[in-house]
């Protein structure tokens, strides 16, 4: 119970949201009428993570917020390659791994 009464007296303590450059908006809106144009529809995004340090992952993900949200400007992140347009790898892929992309690149093509 005190939890919910420090809560309630504390409110709301996030800091609004700024509205966005325009000039990078007109970027993106460029770049969303481009895939629409190319695909026909959302460019479907498999990242595979060969050993980086993260700072590619944590770049990644933060497209994926609610600031960037790149999915309204026609780009998603899909789990399985069969659903990917592009296959983005980040690090070094080793000797190992390097099979295993293959393998994920030769993936059939989605169906439209």
């Amino acid at each position: 119970m005190q939890l919910l009464w420090k809560i309630w007296n504390t409110g709301m303590v996030t800091e609004l949201l700024q509205a966005g450059d325009p000039a990078a908006i007109e970027i993106c809106r460029a770049l969303e009428r481009r895939i629409t144009r190319l695909f026909g529809r959302a460019l479907a995004i498999r990242e595979v993570d060969a050993g980086s340090c993260n700072g590619c992952e944590l770049e990644i993900h933060a497209l994926n917020n609610a600031v960037y949200d790149c999915e309204r400007f026609g780009m998603k992140f899909v789990a399985s390659p069969r659903h990917a347009d592009v296959l983005l790898v980040t690090g070094r892929a080793n000797s190992d791994l390097s099979s295993s992309v293959r393998i994920t690149d030769r993936a059939p093509n989605r169906s439209s």
